[in-house]
């Protein structure tokens, strides 16, 4: 979670505006909203790729001696239907902003389902693209929503307690720093233009500070990469050691859609949207589910009639960078 000083005067016009929240949203709850409120939860397990190879199509099916093996050369890529050309890593200029709280959101596990994707492309708000980089479709996506001016993220997969399988070319606590920085290298180079990335499942690598430290001193990352901590072990060490390794990271607040169903996930909407009023920023992630887009569709206008301003992950990096140097 991320906190800046400069939404102190705010304060008394948040609180105001929290009070107002339920009034101005409450035809999203519906009947149903109690119950499903009682059922969210903050931070879920983490979620079996299995299953969603099963449900959503475009998954890469692969033997499970490759999913332990070494991960590919960085140079194999994907051609994209839209151009061969690579695409440097490189931030996208954050929009102005106009001091009113605001709340990024992270759509996860994009790339296994194509047309969920381009309807997030075609979204009328700032959501960013985390792509999973296993996915056949992931570079194509990367590169089709980078022309469309959407943020683009690597979903990278780590180890998660359990048996959960996090797919193909994961990091795991026993790896070398020579692996983990061959798989990381890998999984960018299937998702050409991120300017960040989040961890996939990884509940246990997470909540490891030794393998964080490891993970982070080996990776060959420009300073400039965003990483977002899911946050899916409540002892997460990812977020602190990304910063000591001299990069901006964040941390989630709020899960949109660990109940899939559309009551739930406008609650989860209705409480990022408040912790944004309350805190100044906040970062909500869902997945690609139809329950969730069909919520998305509506993110603009409850944002807007609350007072809550969208942004990319981008500008509220950009945001507490210049917070850290206004207090050094």
């Amino acid at each position: 979670m991320i906190r800046t000083a400069s939404y102190a005067p705010h304060l008394g016009s948040a609180l105001a505006a929290g009070f107002m929240l339920v009034a101005a949203l409450a035809y999203n709850l519906g009947a149903n909203s109690s119950e499903a409120e009682a059922r969210a939860v903050a931070a879920p397990a983490d979620l079996d790729s299995r299953q969603l190879a099963s449900s959503w199509p475009g998954v890469i099916r692969v033997e499970a001696a490759n999913r332990i093996g070494a991960a590919p050369k960085p140079s194999v890529v994907e051609t994209s239907a839209l151009t061969s050309e690579p695409v440097e890593p490189a931030l996208l200029t954050p929009p102005l902003t106009s001091g009113r709280p605001q709340l990024a959101v992270i759509i996860d596990d994009v790339g296994l389902d194509v047309v969920a994707a381009r309807r997030l492309i075609a979204l009328d708000a700032p959501v960013t693209l985390s792509i999973l980089p296993y996915a056949e479709a992931a570079s194509a996506l990367a590169r089709e929503a980078g022309a469309a001016g959407r943020e683009v993220f690597v979903h990278l997969p780590m180890e998660p307690v359990g048996v959960e399988d996090p797919g193909p070319y994961a990091l795991t606590e026993f790896q070398s720093p020579s692996e983990m920085a061959s798989r990381i290298g890998w999984a960018f180079s299937r998702v050409p233009g991120a300017v960040g990335f989040n961890n996939h499942m990884g509940s246990r690598l997470t909540s490891d500070r030794r393998a964080m430290d490891a993970m982070f001193s080996a990776s060959d990352l420009p300073r400039s990469m965003l990483f977002v901590d899911s946050l899916t072990h409540p002892r997460s060490q990812a977020a602190s050691a990304a910063q000591a390794a001299g990069l901006t990271a964040m941390t989630r607040d709020v899960f949109l859609d660990h109940v899939p169903d559309e009551a739930s996930v406008s609650v989860q909407l209705n409480q990022a949207l408040a912790l944004a009023l309350q805190n100044g920023q906040a970062i909500a992630i869902g997945h690609p589910r139809p329950e969730t887009l069909a919520v998305l569709a509506d993110l603009s206008r409850r944002a807007e009639a609350v007072g809550v301003e969208l942004v990319t992950i981008s500008a509220l990096g950009a945001a507490q960078a210049q917070a850290q140097v206004q207090d050094s």
